[in-house]
């Protein structure tokens, strides 16, 4: 469960939905919300040459659609030292097409040629530059084991700022298999995946100069 509180908190910070007001008795409000279902991955899979991480989130919400992937490759020479590395990150809020069956039980991802940048490094990890580039991500996610549930709420106050915390999820374990970037990933490559369905809000009021 920590794994999925994580990144939904990593989704639900995207997708923020914004609303200000300002008035001399309550300050200014900030307000965040999140209500959606999603779902994510990590893998990694290596060569006598080479070790590659791969991980998706993904998420619909009432605030619209949002996908991150993710794609490093650490590259070595046969004395296992390292030469370089690529990394390829695609974060965008259309391409794609993500669903999540009822009882948290399976989910499904596809998008092709989606928008990305790749970046590529030199054996001291200082970075060459960057490209615009594409890439493919198909995932298939299967729950495993029981589904949990959590809510809390959490108020706090520090320095003219006071904060309200709301938090209402469903959470599963899952398995994933598919393909990113042309990699080919399985469920014994598989890091973790988690299935979610969440209702998020936090509300921050500032009152004085700072804000």
């Amino acid at each position: 469960m920590r794994r999925a509180l994580v990144a939904l908190a990593v989704t639900a910070c995207t997708l923020l939905a914004l609303t200000w007001s300002a008035s001399v008795a309550s300050g200014q409000v900030t307000q965040f919300r999140f209500s959606g279902k999603s779902a994510d991955a990590a893998w990694e899979t290596s060569t006598a040459t080479s070790v590659t991480d791969a991980a998706v989130t993904v998420s619909t919400s009432n605030q619209g659609s949002h996908l991150f992937v993710t794609q490093f490759t650490a590259y070595f020479d046969t004395n296992g030292n390292f030469t370089g590395a690529t990394d390829t990150i695609a974060d965008v809020t259309s391409g794609f097409s993500f669903a999540l069956g009822q009882s948290l039980a399976s989910a499904s991802l596809s998008g092709s040629g989606l928008p990305a940048t790749t970046c590529t490094f030199d054996a001291n990890f200082n970075q060459i530059g960057c490209t615009a580039s594409t890439i493919d991500v198909t995932v298939t996610w299967t729950g495993q084991g029981p589904i949990s549930r959590g809510v809390t709420t959490s108020h706090s106050k520090s320095d003219g700022f006071s904060v309200t915390n709301h938090f209402n999820g469903t959470f599963r374990d899952a398995t994933a298999t598919g393909t990113v970037g042309g990699l080919t990933l399985s469920a014994s490559e598989l890091h973790f995946a988690d299935l979610a369905i969440t209702k998020t809000g936090t509300t921050i009021v500032c009152i004085g100069n700072g804000c």
